[in-house]
This record gives structure tokens, sequence and C-alpha cells, in this order.
């Protein structure tokens, strides 16, 4: 049956996914008082900003994946020669099931905000890996939208690769008559090429929630160049004091690895950067939100600039990065699991998120990317030293959520062996009992590092981490700086 509506014609099943919209958001309304500020939420920012309640935002940044086709890697070579290699993250996107089924979501649903650009830039660049990113950006924004106050701002921080697409997606969502800025943040440092322009700027789209909205000037305002007293044409001072009004671009350099706010996130980006977004479209005690907080450099900003604020970030590695850089293990954890029941509730629910976390809960070890057909490998680290009597640095580890398998040990001693890894860690939820695994194990005899003995292969569980049994490990590499790692980091 098809009924005609001021949105045209629609089909059943759009009435369906309308229908299913609404008691979604009914169950959001139902569960939004769980929103904490001042708080990191571990998880996709999709799931945790659909529980929130509606206009409690007053900024938004995001600095989400760029689609830009980068692998931002880490090597681990099995002699130190970069042959292996394991992704930091993948910022590539491929059209796949799941990209098909949140397009047909758009299709199907033409009140949703979305839907034209989704449809339109199908027809324009098809079913591809550009549209599964557009597709995944969409749903996220309109959720943004969503919890944004009526005076509220948003900024999407992009680059060259996807920033045209973007900007028809936010036109979407937002509005065009809402949007104010294209900004350009120019920096130094980098390549060069003898093919084209050196590209040297990234590009900030800056929107409103409606036509008002918060913009402190004078905040922003940048100092002349020259000095204070000097006398325009017409005989009258110029206020240096005051500054100038801003303009579109900002330079700033990027970070180098020697500043001291440099923490090895492959994508971190200026504290003064933010620190001018934050000024400009926000007072003392409004929220900021971001929602791929990666390194922190938002929260930071907002937390020195004394706004309310909240983080979102999928990676395990990312929160307990930005509770480093913040110098503040208080500050409260939602997603991460804080004793063994709610880490057997997350393996449960959420298996890959599960196996991520548990990686990260052995100092130098980042997890895989590749969340199936992984080889048996769930998490890769490196030695910082060559250990005396083995010719690898590479450490692997493999995550059990369900019950203990001999036979999954069994295939985790052969991955460990056939890569002639220096050492291999496999994590269970609870320790294991059986005395035929401990012997097979044991088997796989000993490293030394520095003079100590290291067991190859051990036998460690979530159980040990929260009653503060560290799983014993050589130095290792910080996996995202190539320093070494402080043991007992998480």
């Amino acid at each position: 049956m098809r009924k005609q509506t001021a949105f045209g014609i629609l089909h059943k099943s759009a009435w369906t996914d309308a229908l299913n919209s609404i008691l979604e958001s009914q169950e959001r309304r139902a569960v939004a008082q769980d929103f904490m500020p001042n708080c990191l939420y571990y998880g996709d920012c999709l799931d945790w900003m659909r529980e929130w309640e509606a206009d409690c935002v007053d900024l938004i940044y995001l600095d989400p994946p760029f689609n830009s086709n980068a692998n931002y890697n880490v090597l681990f070579g099995a002699k130190g020669d970069g042959k292996a290699q394991y992704r930091a993250f993948n910022d590539t996107w491929h059209w796949d099931d799941a990209a098909a089924e949140r397009y047909a979501k758009f299709e199907n649903a033409p009140a949703r905000p979305a839907h034209d650009a989704m449809v339109g830039l199908r027809r324009i660049i098809g079913r591809c890996g550009m549209l599964a990113y557009l597709t995944y950006m969409a749903e996220r924004l309109e959720e943004m939208s969503r919890l944004l106050k009526p005076t509220g701002s948003i900024y999407l921080h992009c680059d060259p690769y996807a920033s045209h697409y973007l900007k028809i997606v936010m036109d979407a969502v937002f509005g065009e008559r809402h949007f104010q800025n294209e900004l350009v943040w120019y920096y130094s440092g980098g390549g060069a090429s003898k093919k084209r322009f050196a590209r040297k700027h990234d590009t900030i789209f800056f929107y409103t929630k409606s036509n008002r909205w918060t913009f402190n000037v004078d905040e922003v305002r940048v100092p002349y160049k020259w000095t204070k007293g000097q006398r325009r044409a017409d005989g009258s001072e110029r206020d240096y004091e005051k500054g100038k009004l801003p303009d579109d671009v900002i330079a700033l350099n990027s970070i180098m690895p020697w500043a001291s706010e440099h923490t090895g996130y492959p994508t971190q980006k200026p504290l003064k950067l933010l620190e001018r977004i934050v000024k400009a479209s926000s007072n003392e005690g409004d929220l900021v939100l971001d929602p791929f907080c990666g390194c922190g450099t938002a929260v930071d900003a907002a937390r020195r600039l004394k706004r309310r604020w909240a983080g979102i970030d999928i990676s395990s590695f990312a929160i307990d990065l930005v509770r480093k850089r913040l110098k503040d293990e208080s500050i409260p954890i939602k997603g991460i699991p804080a004793d063994l029941e709610s880490a057997r509730k997350l393996a449960r629910e959420k298996p890959f998120e599960f196996e991520s976390w548990a990686v990260t809960r052995l100092p130098g070890f980042a997890p895989n990317t590749k969340q199936v057909a992984d080889g048996g490998v769930d998490g890769r680290g490196m030695l910082f030293d060559q250990p005396d009597d083995w010719d690898s640095r590479l450490a692997l580890a493999q995550v059990k959520g369900g019950k203990f398998s001999a036979s999954a040990l069994r295939d985790f001693i052969g991955v460990v062996n056939n890569d002639k890894a220096a050492i291999g860690r496999f994590i269970t939820l609870e320790p294991v009992g059986s005395a035929d695994a401990r012997s097979r194990a044991a088997e796989q005899g000993t490293i030394a590092v520095r003079g100590q003995s290291y067991r190859r292969l051990s036998l460690w569980s979530i159980d040990d981490y929260f009653n503060n049994r560290p799983c014993p490990l050589p130095p290792m590499t910080n996996p995202y700086t190539g320093k070494l790692m402080q043991q007992g980091l998480f």
C-alpha cells in the first residue's frame, strides 16, 4: 500500500522505518538521564548519542576519520625491519553489507534530513567506499543535530578528499542557511610535491543550529603585527591591545614530535586551534562534545577554559590516552568495564570491543583492526629491546571472551611459533585452571631481555587485571610513539 504525503509517495517499508524511528526516540528519552558531563565514553558515538536528551549540547567539534585512504601505521617487524605492520587505525572505507544497510535506511525514509543528500550522492558516485563513509557520517551528524541546543554550533574538521561531499551532507542536516564559515587551518611542515601544489591545509566547516548562536569575537581577535601607538594615515592610533577581527584562515603549526603537547596519536591537532574554536563558540559552563575525541585535544581545551565536556571514542587506547593526558585518573569512564561482571557483559554483547579493550590492558599492545579471519591474532606489540637469545622483537596476543578452549590455545601457539614472535600472551576472562594448558604454555620456553628471563607464552586473565596481578612483560615499545612504554600504564 502507498500513501500520498507532503514528502511524496511512501512505500510501506518507509512507514515501518518512520515508526521505528519514533519508537527509538521514545526509548532515547527514557534513558536520557544516563548522560554525565566531564566524562569519557567508550564505544561508537552513535550508540551513546542516541541515549542522550535532545537540545543539551552547546558546541560540537568533531575530527572524524577522513576517508583519505591513509593508513596510520606503527611498524612491528619480526627483526625490527618494518616488514610486518600494525595499523593504528585504518582510514579507509569499503562498500559492504553494513554500508548497504545504512544506505537503505536513508533511501526508505524520505523524512530523514539526509535522505535527499544520500540518494543524490548515490546517483553521482555510485555504491562505493566514499558513499559507505558518507552514510556512516550522515547518521551520526543527524544525531549531533538533535543534541545541539537551538543556540548551538558545530565544527566539522575534514580534509580535501571528502570535504566537498561532507558539505552536501552538512547542508542537508543543518540547512545551508545555517552555514557560517569554511575555515582553513593552514600548517607548515610536512612534505612537498613537484607534480602539484603542496597540500598544507585542512578544512573546518562551521554550522549553527539556528539563526541565533554564540560567537565571542573579542575572545579570538588576532593581535596586530605592529606595535601599540603606531599611527594610522589619518593620525589616529591603532588599538593593538584589542586586535583585529578574526578571518577564516588559521595559521598554526602542526604538532612536532618534540612539542610538549605531543602524544604520538597519528592525527593530533594543536591545542591552540581547539582553544580558538571553544573560546569563539561557547561560554564558561557550556557543554562541549567531541564524538571522535582521539587523544583528547578538544576535551583538554574545554577543560582548560572552564567548560563542561564529554568525549567519545571507539578506541579504548584513545580513552586511556586522554585520561593520561589530562593527568586525572578520577575522570569517570562509561562503557569500559569496571569489574569482572561488566567485562563479562561487554564480552557477551560486544565481543570485538571487548577484544580491543582486553588487548590494551597489556602495556605496549595495540588491537588488531582486522576483526575476522585475523589468523588468531587480536593484538600486536614490540619489545623495546632486542632479546639476548631471540631474533625477533614481535609480541602477539589473543583474547577469548568465552570459555577456555584447549584447541584455541594450541592454534595460538602455532601462530606465535610460525611468526617467530618473541612472546605471546593468551588472554581469557577467568584464570585458566587446566594443568595441561599451563604445561603447554611452559613448553614454549623463555627469552632473556637485559639478562632477565621471561616466558615466551603466558596465560593471563581479566580477573588477574582487576585483582592487580600484572602480566609479566619485558620492556615494551609504545605502539603510537615508538618510545619506551611505562609498565602498568593502564
